[in-house]
């Protein structure tokens, strides 16, 4: 079946445009049409009013009919918080559009308008755009330390047909002297077949690793292969540390089903710290009553702000900062190994790790940094982005059969946080930030599709979409996101994560309302920092004149001027000069 043959009613005429995220509003007359994957609404006032909306950035759809005359309402409440109401004055035309609606939102990836855009990307300048399929393959993310360290360790192709796990890439970076039998006993006794991989190799030699939970059971299962795989990055009379993202009861309460956490005995060179963060259905929960809190323009300020503490998002956002902030400290501080997991390995523990390099590692600051942070933490790593970000902050995480989860955004807001308290220090502006948010979301690039690396070959992604990153890095795009204030910082920074420190993102969760920051603060401080530099070129330019113009009253002073007036001549021009060095 064809996209256009689920579209009841493709125009209609006379409908209503309610803008109700700021509740301020007024109601425009237009014409609204229904493409394949558009909903289209143009202003007949000849203003230019438009709306493009892509229908994978539809959350929820509700109807309302009137009781005393035909028609009704359709709310159509968005992944990027917007709330849009359309008025249509005939009960049949608001149920048919309602139906093609409903249809379109819910098809299957292949049938995504990433599948369906061609967009033309080149560059004005003589620079070629870079692929952005190939922009981050592991064999050049690592070129780097195979070549530094390869006595440490080698990448490993067992995975290349993702039989060994389904949710990790075909390419894994491993111990040098451990054997792909060992490695794959060892995927054998964790979750999903995740073993414990590197993510990160930091100064001084301390690395990150990460993995799923072992699956220990009741029983108490062991696995001397996963045991030797361990303790091999450890090396002699060396601890390491193991940061699960789950609390005590939540471990104990996943042995009775299969899994559990590493045993002492088992591990007696690893030390586990727990540092609980929010399990996607709770994640989902909070970002659920955050946005509810944040669309109530009625509450008074005391209720709005025990809404927004009661929601437990900003909580969940300091759990993940700390977590983070813990892993970073003992590589960092400690010089030791470090093995991150919840239960899947593919939600909370891709935000510990990748949180814990951006803290660390300066280059993950910069544009290009991020986006191979991304990529190696989150797409390559197994993180489900399609299942994950099939619904958004007004679907309600009621079904404990959803999977539906916020856990990518909880990474941006983190570092949202990390820019905040480090403005200086990132290459990019938190716009780029909420950019990947609705491109994760809603996109016109395959770069967030699919849930592993084996689906998106399945789908063979990089030769029927366009990439995300060849959008981003072409120079007139890139030019925009480029924060003005960054003042390259070689060091490790760390965060506050006191709650006092935490921040409500307003600029995201508000970015339709009244209450939005001005959007240009940004641009005005690159305009003055521009005014500032032109200042100092010109007053340079004066300085040299003021050097020329003393050689030459020196040079050309009159034998019978006295030495005295000399002086006082080559004074009052030099003051002068200066006087007007200033007020320039």
């Amino acid at each position: 079946m064809e996209l256009c043959d689920l579209i009841l009613i493709p125009n209609l005429d006379n409908v209503i445009l309610i803008d109700k995220s700021d509740g301020n509003s007024k109601s425009i007359d237009g014409t609204l049409c229904i493409s394949s994957h558009h909903l289209l609404w143009s202003s007949r006032q000849g203003d230019g009013q438009e709306l493009w909306l892509l229908y994978r950035n539809i959350d929820l759809i509700e109807k309302k009919l009137n009781t005393q005359s035909p028609g009704g309402s359709i709310i159509l409440k968005c992944k990027d918080f917007r709330i849009l109401q359309l008025d249509i004055n005939s009960t049949d035309d608001l149920t048919n559009v309602v139906l093609s609606i409903e249809k379109l939102t819910s098809q299957e990836q292949t049938l995504q308008y990433p599948f369906f855009n061609r967009p033309h990307i080149t560059s004005n300048t003589m620079v070629e755009v870079e692929d952005g399929w190939t922009a981050f393959i592991p064999v050049s993310e690592w070129s780097r330390l195979l070549t530094a360290f390869a006595d440490e360790w080698r990448i490993s192709y067992l995975n290349k047909d993702y039989k060994i796990c389904n949710s990790y890439p075909s390419a894994v970076i491993v111990p040098c002297h451990i054997e792909d039998e060992i490695i794959i006993s060892s995927a054998s006794f964790r979750d999903g077949g995740r073993f414990p991989v590197l993510c990160y190799r930091h100064e001084g030699g301390s690395i990150l690793l990460r993995s799923s939970q072992p699956m220990c059971g009741t029983s108490g299962k062991r696995c001397k292969e996963d045991e030797r795989l361990l303790n091999a990055v450890l090396g002699p009379g060396r601890r390491g540390y193991i940061i699960d993202t789950r609390s005590v009861s939540q471990a104990q309460s996943a042995r009775a089903k299969g899994g559990g956490t590493e045993m002492d005995a088992a591990y007696p060179q690893w030390r586990k710290v727990h540092k609980a963060i929010p399990r996607p259905h709770d994640l989902a929960d909070s970002f659920f009553k955050l946005i509810e809190a944040c669309n109530d323009v009625t509450c008074s300020t005391s209720q709005w702000i025990s809404r927004l503490d009661n929601s437990g998002w900003l909580s969940a956002v300091q759990s993940a900062l700390n977590a983070a902030c813990v892993t970073a400290q003992c590589l960092h501080q400690e010089v030791a190994a470090v093995l991150v997991h919840g239960s899947a390995g593919r939600d909370s523990t891709l935000v510990v790790t990748s949180l814990a390099q951006a803290i660390l590692n300066p280059d993950c600051r910069t544009v290009r940094g991020l986006q191979a942070l991304i990529e190696r933490e989150w797409i390559q790593a197994g993180h489900q982005f399609f299942s994950r970000t099939r619904h958004g902050p007004y679907y309600s995480s009621n079904s404990q059969n959803s999977t539906h989860a916020p856990t990518f955004l909880l990474f941006l807001d983190c570092l949202y946080q990390l820019h905040y308290q480090f403005q200086f220090s990132f290459e990019y502006t938190i716009e780029l930030l909420i950019e990947l948010y609705n491109h994760a979301y809603y996109s016109n690039y395959g770069t967030f599709l699919g849930d592993s690396e084996a689906e998106r070959d399945s789908l063979r992604l990089s030769e029927r979409t366009c990439s995300l990153w060849s959008y981003i890095n072409q120079p007139e795009i890139l030019e925009k996101w480029l924060n003005p204030l960054y003042e390259p910082n070689s060091g490790v920074i760390w965060p506050s994560v006191a709650p006092v420190s935490i921040q409500l993102w307003k600029e995201l969760y508000f970015a339709h309302t009244s209450v939005a920051p001005w959007k240009g603060l940004l641009s005005c401080i690159k305009q003055i920092k521009e005014n500032y530099v032109a200042v100092r070129k010109v007053a340079g330019q004066l300085q040299i004149q003021i050097k020329r113009a003393i050689e030459e009253i020196r040079s050309n002073s009159i034998s019978d001027i006295s030495y005295e007036e000399e002086n006082q001549d080559e004074h009052t021009c030099i003051a002068q000069l200066s006087l007007e060095s200033q007020s320039i």
